[in-house]
């Protein structure tokens, strides 16, 4: 089991070498990145997306605000509505449904014509119930860095983060809130085939380090939490996605997530709304 973590590091350095490497030695794109929409002013979005598993059903609806200030400065803020549904197998936790820990993010982005990079730092405000496992009780922050080059069709991409909670993703809500810290990484590629319609593939590593705690998801017949060390929320796997662009201001999606750790696979969904777009196209009628 260790060979296997050590042959996993070794692979996401790997890989991230090469993906360096070779945007190195291409030419600058011909066209403009594809995220380097011209837009500022505020942001708005309505999102309802889940996945399910062995362990549960949990989906949530988010209300996400912001603000693009420029082609390099945004931010965020919003809070999710979840709606727990653990697996019969699992004693002691029942379905549940309230809000969850209010967030608040910022972004830096630039476009250069080899790289392009973004960081982010995220934050969460601890007032979700942690006797139903919706909130760890501390704030947790999760900085992230993407770095992608655009190669016509295909755009590689690289995420490195560090965290002390591990986050959920659009293709795997977790069974469990955690407090402890990690470094996560993820590094894979995504293909656009049209305008509407792109798939992602990607493989995922996080590694924890330190003391860690869990808060199973569910509402509990006495609360409480779970701890341990590092193995507690060590995971890695692949994840696969698909996109589609129904309308200017409607996304839907749909993933899959092998979880190699922990043997466990993830369905997911995710439909987003956006409501500026939407109010724009109203208003211009």
């Amino acid at each position: 089991m260790k060979a296997h973590r050590i042959q996993c590091a070794l692979l996401v350095v790997g890989w991230a070498f090469l993906f360096v490497r070779s945007a190195a030695a291409q030419a600058p794109s011909s066209g403009a990145p594809k995220s380097a929409v011209e837009q500022r002013g505020f942001t708005w979005t309505e999102t309802y997306e889940g996945s399910g598993n062995t362990d549960g059903f949990i989906t949530d609806l988010n209300s996400t605000v912001g603000y693009i200030f420029n082609t390099h400065f945004s931010m965020n803020t919003g809070v999710p509505f979840l709606f727990v549904n653990p697996s019969t197998s699992k004693t002691g936790t029942t379905a549940v449904s309230d809000f969850g820990n209010p967030y608040v993010g910022l972004t830096y982005t630039k476009k250069g014509p080899v790289l392009g990079f973004a960081t982010s730092l995220n934050g969460a405000v601890p007032v979700a119930s942690t006797a139903k496992g919706l909130s760890t009780g501390r704030a947790t922050f999760d900085w992230n860095n993407h770095f992608d080059h655009e190669f016509d069709l295909l755009t590689p991409f690289l995420e490195l983060g560090v965290a002390n909670s591990v986050p959920d993703t659009r293709f795997l809500h977790h069974a469990y809130t955690s407090l402890g810290t990690l470094a996560h990484f993820e590094g894979g590629g995504e293909l656009d085939l049209g305008d509407k319609f792109s798939i992602t593939a990607s493989g995922y590593y996080i590694l924890p380090w330190g003391p860690q705690t869990i808060f199973e998801r569910g509402k509990k017949a006495s609360s409480g939490s779970i701890k341990g060390g590092s193995s507690l929320t060590r995971d890695d796997g692949v994840n696969l996605g698909f996109d589609y662009n129904l309308t200017r201001f409607v996304d839907l999606s749909a993933g899959y997530s092998y979880s190699a750790y922990s043997v466990l696979n993830t369905f997911s969904f995710g439909i987003k709304f956006n409501v500026v777009e939407s109010l724009k196209r109203h208003h211009a009628k």
